[in-house]
Order: C-alpha cells, then structure tokens, then sequence
C-alpha cells in the first residue's frame, strides 16, 4: 500500500505548500501598501503545478547541460531543494550566482505575474545546471 501513503503525503504537501503560496501573496500584497487579498484577487484562482525532478551530481559536469536562462510565466514557484545538489543559479547585475541549498528552507521565485511596470516586484531570471 505504498501508493496510497505516498499518494496521501504528496496530497497533504500540495496542499500546505499551496497555502503557502498564498500566504506569500498576502504578504507581498501588504508589503506594497495594498489591500491583503489584493494579489489573489488580480490573479484570480489559479492552478498549481507540482513537478518532482532528481538531478544527480554528474562525475563530468563539463559533459551536462541545464535549462536555458528563463523567469516563471506564473506568480510564484515554490521550490524545495535537494540539499545535496546545487544546480539553481539566479541572474543578478549581469553575473550568475549560485542558490545553494538550505536544509528545511524553500526557495521563492517572483514570476512574470508577480512583476509590476515600476520594477518594485521583479521577476527572477534563472537558469539550472545538472551537476553543478
């Protein structure tokens, strides 16, 4: 019965993780002077998307390749790293940084929905390299 436990903890994890997301949106909405539901009210309700990938350290990482430079199209992505393998990078001033996993921590990603026309909300390039 392993699929039915895994199946009822991805569901639960779905579900705070959705909260979360918009408990992040309310503090967004506030930290800008706006109404607390602001944000969830100009997005509307949206979907969610959950993807599990696995990235292993690869013995030649001159050999792999990531994901092109890219931001989210969405508001928020809500990732959990693997704490064993860095491979997230984020564009900023010109220069990619690296996001090295934290243990029991998420990274936020501001999304294209998210950014404003004055730049006080700015949407995030990324890029992601297996093996890094």
């Amino acid at each position: 019965m392993c699929w039915r436990f895994c199946r009822e903890v991805v569901s639960r994890y779905s579900t705070d993780v959705r909260e979360l997301g918009f408990t992040i949106e309310e503090l967004i909405s506030e930290s800008l002077g706006l109404e607390k539901d602001h944000m969830r009210k100009v997005l509307g309700e949206q979907g969610q998307h959950m993807a599990v990938n696995y990235y292993p350290p690869c013995p030649e990482p001159e050999l792999t390749y990531g994901l092109p430079a890219h931001t989210d199209p969405n508001a928020l992505t809500i990732l959990l790293q693997d704490a064993t393998v860095c491979g997230l990078q984020i564009l900023i001033d010109g220069q990619w940084f690296a996001v090295n996993p934290h243990p029991d921590a998420f990274v936020i990603n501001i999304g294209d929905q998210f950014e404003v026309t004055d730049q006080i909300v700015k949407s995030i390039k990324m890029s992601s390299g297996v093996g890094l």
